[in-house]
């Protein structure tokens, strides 16, 4: 299942539109597909995890002065 984000009532090809929360879930591999394709200008998938979000939680390593 993927799950994508948008402006409400935003409608993609005639057949996909999002909801009045800008919001849209399916499992169809052929919607998927026309959507990723619009990912990030269009439309945001909020179903995947980024990996920099990861990096960025965890703590960095200070260096020492040396002296």
């Amino acid at each position: 299942m993927a799950k994508y984000t948008a402006s409400p009532h935003y409608s993609v090809a005639g057949k996909i539109e999002f909801g009045f929360t800008g919001v849209y879930e399916t499992e169809d591999t052929g919607e998927i597909a026309t959507l990723d394709a619009l990912v990030p200008i269009w439309i945001k998938r909020i179903d995947a995890i980024e990996p920099e979000a990861d990096e960025k939680s965890a703590p960095r390593q200070r260096k020492t002065s040396g002296k």
